[in-house]
């Protein structure tokens, strides 16, 4: 038999006693300015005690149901009625769809090895998960972030310069509201997520189809992915490097360098980053560990010039951290211990793995398929240019019935196909359904 306690079933009973005089207020049947028993006289009529009686009296007058005059008891307080309505809106219903091709596969992270370490986090740093998140981020986590970037990408800075989010969109919330910038310009397709983001601040979009073009253009923000443009993979030469660098000095614009996906690179050497040669402070760096760990860990991080660094201070109390204690703790503690560094080396190598199985089983098709590939070098998709609009439409048509996810590159016949979900022994056939 279950033990109900004696202050759960107190709970319950003035409860009662409230919802009902709530409901007899709201349906009219008591009246503005109508007089309610007494406390004495409604535990009497009722049977409740007065201290349940009372209990919800004071709920209803907490919530403007009554009021009370001194000396003459509790009335039922003026209450203007919602007009009757026949809308009768629905939500639309939305399922969100997990498309095995674009998730990791479990060879791909190692989940005992990272629940050893959030426990050695608890273990150790338990007294540190009960105080508040310091709006940059963790001192810890900025600590080994500089010394990734130093490593991998030449860049070297203070941990101060470090801001960490939970994703490339929030940070860029940040960084619009430290300035009062209204124009970007990016190469095309855009990032989408990055620009829905200048689109809700009423930014103007510029698009451009090469560095050339963009030095043409009156900015204050040009974003870039300079060591993997999206989505082709391809790498921005010294020269545009340079060119661009010098343009964002002489304009007093800023170069955002999303450098999200700089490791993947199957056969050639890791490119080192634009903010790493910028001699005038015009780079901003975004970086992430979005593809490198767990889809459901999202950790990001941006690196602001000096000047640009003290404006945020300037606004800082006016965000918040979106990453929790636990998550950068176990991701610095990762980093430090230096298992994240042999985690990458390792998910570079069979991402490589996939990459080359995949290239190999859709080149058998190529002749059928009517198509070409590009983006083979990097990232953990490929690119598939359609010659024919019909072949185009009809490999949409089933990828969809397969359910599998990919990306319309907006104004051409290309689809982005991510792989990094595939199990290895698996592409060859699923390769071979697509042309079936």
């Amino acid at each position: 038999m279950y033990n109900i306690s004696g202050d759960y079933m107190k709970k319950i009973l003035y409860q009662e006693v409230y919802q009902s005089i709530k409901t007899k207020i709201t349906h009219q049947v008591y009246k503005f300015n109508h007089k309610l028993s007494s406390i004495r006289q409604y535990a009497k009529q009722s049977g409740y005690s007065t201290t349940t009686i009372e209990r919800a009296y004071e709920q209803l007058l907490i919530e403007g149901y009554i009021y009370s005059l001194p000396r003459s008891g509790f009335y039922v307080a003026k209450i203007d009625q919602l007009h009757p309505s026949d809308v009768n809106q629905k939500v639309e219903a939305y399922t969100f769809n997990y498309f095995q091709n674009n998730q990791f596969t479990h060879d791909l992270f190692d989940i005992k090895q990272y629940k050893s370490i959030v426990n050695k986090v608890f273990n150790y740093e338990k007294d540190a998960l009960y105080t508040e998140l310091d709006i940059r981020g963790e001192e810890i986590l900025r600590e080994e972030i500089k010394k990734y970037v130093l490593k991998e990408r030449e860049i070297e800075v203070d941990k101060d310069q470090i801001i960490i989010g939970p994703g490339i969109q929030y940070l860029l919330h940040i960084l619009i509201n430290i300035t009062t910038s209204k124009k970007v310009t990016y190469l095309k397709p855009a990032f989408e997520k990055a620009m829905s983001i200048f689109q809700s601040y009423n930014y103007e979009r510029i698009p451009c189809k090469d560095i050339g073009e963009i030095t043409k253009k009156k900015t204050h923000f040009i974003y870039l992915s300079p060591s993997n443009i999206y989505p082709s993979g391809e790498v921005l030469k010294i020269q545009d490097r340079t060119t661009i660098i010098n343009y964002a000095n002489d304009s007093d614009a800023y170069i955002i360098e999303d450098d999200y996906n700089f490791l993947f690179k199957y056969h050639t050497s890791v490119i080192p980053s634009m903010y790493s040669i910028d001699q005038y402070d015009r780079v901003i760096y975004l970086g992430s560990f979005s593809k490198t760990l767990l889809p459901s860990s999202r950790i990001s991080f941006m690196i602001l010039p000096p000047k640009l660094y003290a404006m945020f201070l300037q606004k800082i109390t006016l965000f918040s951290q979106g990453v929790s204690k636990l998550e950068q703790y176990s991701l610095a503690y990762f980093m430090k211990e230096g298992l994240f560094y042999r985690h990458t080396k390792k998910l570079l190598s069979l991402y490589k793995l996939k990459n080359e199985t995949i290239i190999k089983a859709l080149n058998i098709y190529k002749e059928k398929g009517q198509y070409e590939l590009s983006s083979n070098d990097s990232n953990m998709h490929v690119v598939i240019h359609f010659k024919d609009k019909i072949q185009f439409e009809h490999m949409m048509t089933k990828l969809t019935r397969l359910k599998l996810g990919y990306y319309r590159i907006p104004d051409t016949k290309d689809i982005l196909f991510p792989y990094s979900g595939l199990e290895l022994k698996n592409i060859p056939d699923l390769v071979k359904k697509l042309f079936s």
